[in-house]
């Protein structure tokens, strides 16, 4: 059988903090709250199952493992080593930190977590806790103890269609009213640090992991991971029918953004014996390939896993289609 691009069944998370817009876009009826769609995964607290085709039931592990060249390529991790979810927050998340590498080996035998989030909406002056101002570990851990962690938090104000990158061991936070698209390596890793004093239908406040945040934590914020990306926003190429745009590029993964009205464009991987990741975040086009399956239809938050051995493909939109691609 020859590899061919597939998509995923949407796995919806209930979170706290969760909501009810995004519902409708994956088709999922319950009335609890969903905060998280995980639409590609292979990490073992939720594995993505193909929805297309042939392969049709098989889990992403399954691909990578019955066809290593093709849906996997040359990853930095023995799995795919990239986890994309849409989240939607109609209330805060907690304050939190991730750890890098080394620590999450040494510590969780796991990887980091380097993310990047792609703004699809949010209300009126939104923001993200972005940040702190915590001096050294020993005044983090008297702020906790006194209740005093709002008073350290550093915001940024966000904008629809910005992208922020959140390196590991970066204190953060997204805010209620925010509907984005998480881009990050595959780790399911979180310090909670603080929880705006919330407690769940029963009283109980969710577990916090002080003592491992205060390991992970910068405190002169000078993140090196920040420092080692270019977060420069550029135009790749620009014709009257389509945007390309660069957006990012990290040590973990490259994310571009195509704007098509209208038209097609035809597009090489992203990097050469590695698959590439289309995101659609707006309308519906038809993307074709030369894998011989059949052409396959693009819409509003689909993911589509396109194999390292295809040469090329070709993205088509009779109105406008808006996508992120990924690649590492």
């Amino acid at each position: 059988m020859k590899a061919y691009p597939v998509k995923f069944f949407p796995i919806p998370q209930e979170r706290i903090w969760g909501g009810n817009q995004l519902k409708e876009w994956f088709d999922v009826r319950t009335s609890k709250p969903i905060g998280e769609y995980w639409v590609l995964s292979s990490h073992p607290n939720a594995m993505s199952v193909v929805m297309n085709g042939p392969l049709s039931g098989k889990t992403l592990v399954q691909l990578t493992e019955e066809f290593p060249q093709d849906y996997l390529g040359h990853s930095p991790q023995d799995r795919f080593p990239l986890l994309i979810k849409f989240i939607e927050a109609r209330e805060d998340l907690s304050v939190q930190i991730h750890p890098n590498d080394c620590y999450a080996k040494e510590v969780e035998s796991d990887f980091g977590k380097t993310e990047a989030w792609y703004i699809l909406e949010h209300k009126p002056n939104a923001k993200i806790v972005y940040g702190h101002t915590f001096k050294n570990k020993e005044e983090y851990l008297r702020a906790i103890a006194e209740k005093q962690v709002p008073y350290f938090l550093q915001t940024k104000e966000i904008t629809k269609d910005e992208l922020i990158f959140v390196p590991a061991q970066t204190l953060h936070a997204l805010l209620s009213g925010t509907i984005l698209i998480e881009i990050q390596q595959t780790s399911d890793i979180t310090y909670r640090v603080y929880d705006w004093e919330r407690v769940d239908k029963n009283g109980k406040s969710r577990e916090l992991h002080i003592d491992k945040a205060a390991d992970v934590m910068i405190y002169d914020n000078s993140n090196p991971l920040a420092t080692q990306s270019n977060q420069e926003r550029f135009f790749i190429s620009k014709t009257s029918t389509m945007k390309h745009e660069h957006l990012l590029t990290c040590p973990y993964f490259s994310i571009e953004k195509l704007l098509i009205k209208n038209g097609g464009c035809d597009l090489s991987l992203g990097k050469k014996g590695n698959p590439d990741i289309l995101i659609v975040t707006e309308g519906s086009g038809v993307l074709e390939t030369d894998t011989n399956s059949e052409n396959l239809e693009l819409r509003r938050g689909d993911t589509i896993l396109i194999p390292s051995t295809c040469n090329g493909y070709h993205i088509h939109t009779k109105e406008q289609l808006s996508l992120l691609r990924t690649f590492y």
